[in-house]
């Protein structure tokens, strides 16, 4: 029988907090000993394997394709090691990581989680905002809910279809019917296409509507923001700006919904979908979401 390799586990710990961190200070800082301890394990450990791991890049550091296959897994076992002891430990809380968008996570989940937690007391939620696709960077998670192409080897649950409407704070304009439009589409060549595809859709002529040049941001929130204001008409999620309409900071200046194009997806990698955990947030997730749509079209 081939006798274990004692730094083999080593290597791993130390190979997962240089994942984690994407530094090998940092994750030396983690682990308690100096850089060139984590290079030194980390060079012992290539040559273990037969694997290049690592390349720099820069003043830093970048994974290998192989390393990128590793680590992910890594990643993901060393959490359901700290699941497992917590649990031995009298815990008994499983914690899931969700990396959600900035829009469907304040604006649409939050306000929703008093059931979750009071439904699943036994399933802690971490939280994670991103700002890109985290399918695409090395955002590392349970679960994810995201509105970009999903990748091969995911499985993608549908939950929302995004419409837009069209929003602006509730001051007198009299007869005027044109307005000063802020867009979220601000790449060149593209500046005001939300605005211009509702037009046409909507049989307006866009010379109509427009007062001025486009106010430009680049998120939804900011365009909230800037119609909360009074700085012109903003097109964001609907459920992102019903609170507002609830409370009448805002009002709408059509009760037209504008189908951006885009679903709101969880996904969940196939190979762990009949985790318990994760289909309890799956079936709740899909609840709510059917719900709200009920709501939106009654």
């Amino acid at each position: 029988m081939r006798k274990k390799d004692p730094n083999i586990l080593r290597s791993l710990q130390y190979f997962e907090a240089v994942v984690r961190h994407r530094s090998l200070r940092q994750a030396a800082e983690d682990l308690g000993v100096t850089q060139s301890a984590v290079s030194h394990q980390l060079r012992r450990f290539s040559e273990t394997i037969g694997q290049q791991l690592l390349v720099k890049s820069g003043r830093g550091i970048s994974l290998t394709p192989a390393g990128e296959k590793l680590g992910t897994r890594l990643v993901s076992a060393f959490s359901n090691l700290d699941d497992l002891v917590k649990d031995i430990a009298g815990d008994g809380k499983q914690t899931l990581q969700v990396a959600i968008c900035s829009t469907f996570g304040p604006g649409w989940l939050i306000e929703r989680l008093d059931d979750f937690y009071t439904s699943h007391p036994d399933i802690n939620l971490e939280l994670r905002l991103y700002a890109q696709n985290p399918l695409l960077t090395h955002e590392i998670a349970d679960a994810y809910v995201i509105a970009h192409e999903v990748k091969p080897g995911f499985t993608a649950i549908p939950l929302l279809e995004e419409s837009l409407l069209a929003v602006e704070a509730p001051a007198d304009r009299g007869s005027d019917s044109r307005r000063r439009l802020i867009t979220t589409e601000v790449e060149p060549g593209n500046v005001g296409r939300d605005w211009i595809d509702y037009c046409r859709k909507g049989g307006i002529k866009l010379s109509k509507l427009q007062d001025g040049e486009y106010r430009l941001c680049t998120h939804y929130f900011i365009a909230l923001e800037l119609a909360r204001r009074g700085y012109g008409v903003a097109l964001v999620p609907d459920f992102l700006a019903a609170r507002d309409i609830r409370a009448g900071t805002l009002v709408t200046y059509s009760d037209r919904l504008f189908p951006s194009g885009r679903t709101y997806n969880l996904c969940i990698k196939t190979s762990r979908a009949d985790e318990s955990s994760l289909a309890t947030l799956t079936n709740w997730l899909t609840a709510q979401a059917a719900a709200s749509s009920l709501e939106t079209h009654k």
